[in-house]
């Protein structure tokens, strides 16, 4: 790994790429600010794709996801305001706003940051409706606390957004691409965890058919960011699985993952019936030609779904984070940092982002490795993907240096 950020030209196929205005930097540093105070957080989740409606807010500026240790999932959203001109947001408008659309994405809580006064009266209001209220002070204030030295690691912070912006201009090149980048900034947030591991896991088998070394920088990097955000969302969607296994027994886990990967939109049971009525029909046909009951019988349950070829090693792999759940807790969080520091940026963490994150513990190693497999089993990594996710870290990695070779 490279100890420093690689430069790069950006070359001609990206174009130019507008930088973030004040606003959206802003946004950048307080979904930094909520990761580092524990949460799984992106900036910019797109709306309209998954609406597929035009709405007057395209996108939530802040969404986060944090896990208790029984690994229940709570989600919440952010609005940023920057303006303090006289025609700048009310805060008690923005309040009011946020709590309706707190309502529509099913979030549990959410939280303003404006560059407006906020008064004691503002901030009991938002309370009341569940919405948290600061202003720029106060949010300057928490980020000198938790992020400090940590800023633009990972996939956060401003220069994060840049990069962003780098490889959006990429994939806008390439309708597949493009398609792959808005799935990820926007339609995936809103899967349920089953269905939204099948999506990532066929997305990163795609990817891993583009890679080869021998890639152009900029269509390297969108390869790149695009699997790193890919295993990102994936490790937090099988950690949100593993929360329905808690109160199962192994084969009543067995039975609800597979049936779960099985269906797509359409939930088993609706899917089931339909089979049944399929069956009947077929099962009448074939009576009517006179085919044999052996027959008749193999055509039975035919058109029910069948669980992808990796369901076995999805539950083994979710049945081992359920074993050590506080370790799976903090997973998401660890891979998203990991991934991106060394798939993206290029570069290796040391230091105090690795002791916060808790990344060279052995029990957080292993549950990476197990990652890793899964996604090696389902031909979905590559070597570059695989170096970035089985390195070791921090201080493992020092104590392998000073080890004698032979």
């Amino acid at each position: 790994m490279q100890s420093g950020t690689r430069a790069r030209s950006g070359g001609s196929s990206s174009g130019t790429v507008k930088a973030p205005s004040a606003g959206e930097q802003l946004e950048a540093r307080v979904s930094q600010l909520w990761f580092w105070e524990g949460f799984y957080s992106r900036r910019g989740v797109n709306l309209q794709r998954h609406y597929q409606a035009p709405l007057t807010i395209t996108d939530l500026d802040l969404f986060a996801i944090d896990f208790s240790p029984q690994l229940a999932l709570t989600k919440y959203i952010g609005e940023v305001k920057s303006g303090t001109g006289k025609n700048a947001a009310k805060p008690l408008d923005r309040i009011v706003w946020l709590r309706g659309l707190r309502e529509l994405v099913g979030a549990d809580a959410a939280e303003l940051t404006i560059a407006t006064g906020v008064s004691d009266h503002i901030r009991a209001l938002g309370r009341s409706l569940e919405i948290s209220t600061q202003n720029v002070a106060d949010f300057e204030r928490r980020e000198t606390d938790a992020v400090a030295s940590l800023a633009d690691l990972g996939a956060h912070g401003v220069q994060s957004l840049v990069l962003e912006r780098q490889v959006q201009s990429v994939c806008r090149q390439q309708q597949d691409l493009e398609r792959a980048f808005w799935f990820l900034r926007g339609e995936v947030f809103f899967l349920e965890p089953f269905l939204a591991i099948k999506q990532l896991i066929e997305l990163l088998r795609r990817i891993t058919q583009l890679w080869t070394p021998r890639l152009q920088d900029d269509e390297a990097l969108a390869i790149r960011w695009l699997a790193a955000e890919s295993v990102s969302l994936l490790t937090l969607n099988l950690v949100a699985a593993t929360g329905t296994s808690l109160t199962l027994s192994r084969e009543g886990w067995d039975a609800l993952a597979a049936e779960r990967l099985a269906e797509g939109s359409v939930p088993m049971h609706q899917m089931r019936k339909l089979s049944d009525s399929v069956d009947k029909f077929v099962g009448g046909i074939l009576a009517a030609a006179k085919v044999s009951p052996e027959i008749r019988t193999e055509a039975i349950g035919a058109f029910l779904p069948e669980p992808p070829d990796y369901a076995d090693s999805l539950a083994e792999l979710c049945w081992r984070f359920k074993s050590d759940a506080p370790v799976a807790r903090a997973l998401p969080r660890q891979m998203d940092l990991l991934v991106f520091e060394r798939l993206v940026h290029q570069r290796d963490l040391t230091g105090p982002a690795v002791s916060r994150m808790g990344l060279d513990r052995e029990s957080s190693a292993r549950m990476r490795r197990l990652v890793a497999a899964f996604l090696r089993g389902c031909d979905a990594s590559f070597d570059a993907l695989e170096k970035a996710l089985t390195g070791r870290v921090g201080a493992e990695n020092n104590e392998s240096e000073k080890k004698p070779e032979g």
